[in-house]
């Protein structure tokens, strides 16, 4: 075999590898926030995913929903800066000429820059489509809400910068042999569910200036395929491979952790029949629970809104390989994955590697869903003037066998009318800045929660470190507050 090329097919690998995992490759996709939508008075259903309270805060009688996509990527560890959009990357629309004669994407290293301030980093890809879904008014204090929604994720958490260094750079820079890195501990976790969900918003209390709501949602999950490693220690070095010129390899010597998997899917893609059938493996519940009240002198007064919201408690049971693994010494070479074509592939060759066998199966394992405490304060005009603060909270450990909310800090400014609306979505995630953009018209949203990471590109020096994107078609019709539509 040319060493040469096995070099290139390895490295290529690797980035591929990187590049999933740090948060920039396309698929499973921070849980979707969709900050324009779900923080405005006009968003009906959509309201419920920040705090179910919200429904029995809505002006219309019958809203309903035909359908909402989004797609979000983000981390903290590199800036992005190749020559085509990362909205081109994650939707596979490289132009030709980034592309080698295969139609392989080609993606150097300096395609991104790396953040180094000794934090640990993290990456999500989160793809999130929301299906028809209604909300009913039963009378001035009950909202009932039916919702359907599909998920997949993709994230990495808690990993340390000279491991993720080391990937990026194929294992290839000496700048990292013979070094010795101990004790590094991180998870990654992929999921594809869906999500049958009943709400309903109740009034407590009502004055003539002040309300107090509750609300909760019930979830019924079916998950169609997962994985998970946590690793809980691990120590190795990057070793120079003598058989490959410039190559190196990673030489470990302790490893103990937790891995998992379905084949449900064997490397398929997801297709309606497979939504419908009877053998997904995963089954689950979850809950959002919360709390809101509202304070308004008159209709001529501004209105204070605030709100408190556990959501996405739960998960998903999947039947599946499951493995604890202590392993004491092992090292993956760069011919190891030569031959790889698929995800069914690597794991079998990790799977080698890691010196499981199937006796050691469990045969099952459990995925949390990204638990979140969500708080907002939100203040609005009469004329349709408004401004939202609000905060999603990540509950879940690093070490948990679950899906993570990124914590969001979201400043939401906006001008909302019945027929239509804009907002401007200020927000931090993974500690980094982010400007949206989100607009409606008649039923049509659309918007986007990092604007500069649609366009960011080397070539007009906006180094985005994400990107975000949604659209739907919703609705809402009557009023609760008047006798007349």
């Amino acid at each position: 075999m040319n060493t040469t090329n096995s070099s290139l097919r390895t490295r290529s690998y690797l980035r591929r590898l990187f590049l999933l995992g740090a948060g920039l490759a396309p698929f499973v996709a921070s849980a979707q926030n969709l900050l324009g939508l779900t923080t405005s008075p006009e968003g009906g259903i959509h309201r419920a995913y920040q705090n179910p309270a919200w429904l029995a805060d809505s002006p219309h009688r019958f809203y309903f929903s035909l359908g909402a996509v989004g797609l979000n990527v983000n981390n903290n560890y590199v800036r992005y800066q190749a020559p085509y959009s990362l909205l081109r990357l994650v939707t596979g629309n490289v132009p030709g000429q980034y592309r080698q004669a295969n139609g392989a994407l080609r993606f150097e290293t300096d395609y991104t820059q790396e953040i180094l301030d000794g934090k640990p980093k993290n990456g999500t890809l989160w793809a999130e489509f929301r299906g028809p879904a209604a909300q009913l008014s039963l009378g001035p204090r009950t909202v009932i809400g039916l919702s359907t929604r599909l998920r997949a994720s993709g994230q990495i958490w808690g990993a340390s910068e000279q491991l993720l260094a080391a990937i990026r750079a194929s294992l290839a820079s000496s700048a990292y042999y013979s070094i010795p890195s101990r004790n590094n501990a991180f998870s990654v976790n992929t999921n594809v569910y869906g999500e049958l969900a009943a709400s309903i918003g109740h009034t407590l209390l009502e004055s003539e200036t002040d309300k107090l709501m509750a609300g909760i949602t019930l979830k019924y999950l079916v998950g169609f395929t997962s994985g998970y490693f946590v690793n809980r220690g691990l120590d190795y070095t990057v070793l120079p491979d003598p058989n490959v010129p410039d190559g190196g390899y990673l030489d470990i010597s302790r490893i103990n952790a937790d891995f998992g998997f379905t084949s449900f899917l064997n490397n398929q893609n997801l297709t309606l029949s497979s939504l419908v059938s009877g053998n997904a493996p995963g089954r689950g519940v979850g809950v959002d629970v919360g709390l809101a009240y509202v304070r308004q002198l008159d209709s001529e007064s501004p209105t204070m809104r605030l709100g408190l919201a556990l959501t996405d408690l739960g998960a998903v049971t999947y039947s599946g390989e499951s493995y604890d693994i202590t392993q004491q010494k092992t090292r993956f070479l760069p011919s190891d994955f030569d031959d790889v074509r698929n995800t069914e592939q690597a794991v079998n060759i990790i799977r080698e590697k890691l010196g499981v066998t199937e006796a050691q199966n469990r045969g099952k394992f459990t995925s949390g869903l990204p638990t979140s405490l969500n708080l907002s304060a939100d203040y609005a005009l009469p004329t349709g003037l408004g401004l939202q603060v609000a905060l999603w909270q990540d509950l879940r450990s690093n070490s948990a066998i679950a899906a993570h909310q990124p914590t969001v800090l979201a400043i939401v400014p906006r001008y909302d009318v019945k027929w239509g609306g804009v907002s401007v979505p200020l927000s931090v995630v993974n500690g980094g800045a982010q400007v949206g953009l989100s607009l409606r018209a008649g039923p049509v949203w659309a918007g986007s929660d990092n604007l500069l990471g649609l366009i960011g590109t080397s070539n007009n020096g906006i180094r985005p470190r994400g990107v975000d994107v949604y659209l739907g078609l919703a609705m809402g019709f009557g009023s609760r507050n008047t006798d007349n539509d």
